[in-house]
Formats: structure tokens, C-alpha cells, sequence
């Protein structure tokens, strides 16, 4: 039983997961990754949605997510203007 301010988790989340440890093991053997290249070129012939999605979910955690950038002209002069925009255009 943990008394009254004392952590369940002392040190805290993990800094890597162990499926990113797994990934990043493969693709830094050679051998491994040239067969994880063979397997990848067959199955994306195959035309398989869920290799897509595995491909992505493995690059997203050894490389992490993608960003989209996002371009922006607001000053604090005209950002009333803008979120009365942003209401208008949803009807409120």
C-alpha cells in the first residue's frame, strides 16, 4: 500500500517502449533488414492495407510522426478578427 504522497512509479515512464527497441534491433542488422526490405517489396505488391499501416506505425515510432507545418498570419491586433471569423464560418 503506497502512503500518502508517495509515487506508484518512482522513476517514471519509460523513455523507450520496448515494439521501438524491437524495430530499431531489425533495422540496424543488416542481414535482418535486407530481409524485412524482401518481405516489405512483396507484400506492398500484393497491394495489402495492413502492411501500409504497419509500415507506418513502425516508421512513426523508430522515426517519430511526421509534422505538417502550418502556416499562420495572426498578431494579437487581429486575432479577435480571426476567432469571430472562425465562429462565423461554424454558424455560431
Amino acid at each position: 500500500m503506497f502512503k500518502p504522497g508517495q509515487s506508484g512509479n518512482p522513476g517514471g515512464r519509460p523513455k523507450r517502449k520496448p515494439i521501438t527497441e524491437l524495430y530499431e534491433q531489425i533495422l540496424n542488422d543488416p542481414e535482418e533488414m535486407e530481409k524485412l526490405r524482401e518481405s516489405i517489396v512483396k507484400l506492398l505488391r500484393k497491394g495489402n492495407m495492413a502492411t501500409v499501416l504497419h509500415l507506418r506505425e513502425m516508421t512513426d515510432r523508430v522515426e517519430g510522426k511526421v509534422t505538417q507545418p502550418i502556416e499562420a498570419d495572426v498578431t494579437v491586433n487581429n486575432l479577435a478578427d480571426v476567432i469571430a471569423a472562425a465562429r462565423k464560418r461554424v454558424g455560431r
